[in-house]
């Protein structure tokens, strides 16, 4: 069995808060029922996620047109500049995370980041956190057009480590891109805190302490 070189990691909620909690702080707090919300995440009920959001994942449509498209549908959440600025301030850093991150990479690991995300979130993100200089490779689907769990997604990611499934770790909150990247071979971790990867990462990658 190849052992493990390579770990890649998820970013929203994982290194970074994302749009989770921003959208259902905003439905409680318009008092949005359940019900009404539009869905088009196969099951999520978060009004932020419509339909359009994939658009803006995958690099088709502008950070500006996914807002107006939410204030459209929820006029409640406007104005637009404040909607737009009230996302942005939930892309904190997930406590811990980081020191992790940066134990692996000291250990010689080569670290990747396979992300779900917009353009301008990821520039704004990076500019505050300065989070691509942790890895040596960063994926996104706004560029490749593609996302987990999409085998395609992964694939890329192994060709730019060149790196084989069996000498990968991955780690991720969503249990579909676990179970996905699993099915490809690739040893996973599902994120629930920091504190209880921090004690998944001691039996999974034998030179961390």
């Amino acid at each position: 069995m190849a052992a493990i070189r390579n770990v890649i990691f998820d970013l929203s909620e994982v290194l970074l808060t994302g749009i989770k909690d921003t959208g259902h702080a905003l439905r409680e707090h318009h008092g949005i029922d359940l019900a009404s919300v539009v869905d088009g995440t196969m099951g999520s009920r978060n009004p932020l996620m419509l339909p359009s959001v994939w658009d803006f994942f995958h690099g088709k449509i502008s950070e500006d047109a996914y807002v107006a498209e939410v204030v459209r549908v929820y006029p409640q959440f406007g104005p637009h500049e404040d909607l737009k600025a009230r996302i942005r301030e939930n892309f904190c850093e997930v406590e811990g995370t980081r020191d992790i991150v940066k134990r692996v990479r000291e250990l010689g690991y080569r670290l990747a980041l396979l992300s779900v995300h917009g353009r301008e979130w990821i520039e704004h993100c990076d500019a505050i956190h300065d989070i691509h200089s942790l890895f040596h490779v960063v994926a996104y689907s706004y560029e490749e057009g593609v996302s987990k769990p999409q085998p395609e997604a992964f694939l890329d990611v192994l060709k730019r480590l060149e790196a084989k499934p069996e000498e990968c770790l991955f780690i991720d909150d969503s249990e579909k891109n676990v179970v996905a990247a699993q099915a490809l071979g690739i040893t996973s971790i599902r994120f629930i805190n920091a504190e209880m990867l921090e004690s998944q990462l001691l039996y999974t990658l034998p030179d961390f302490h």
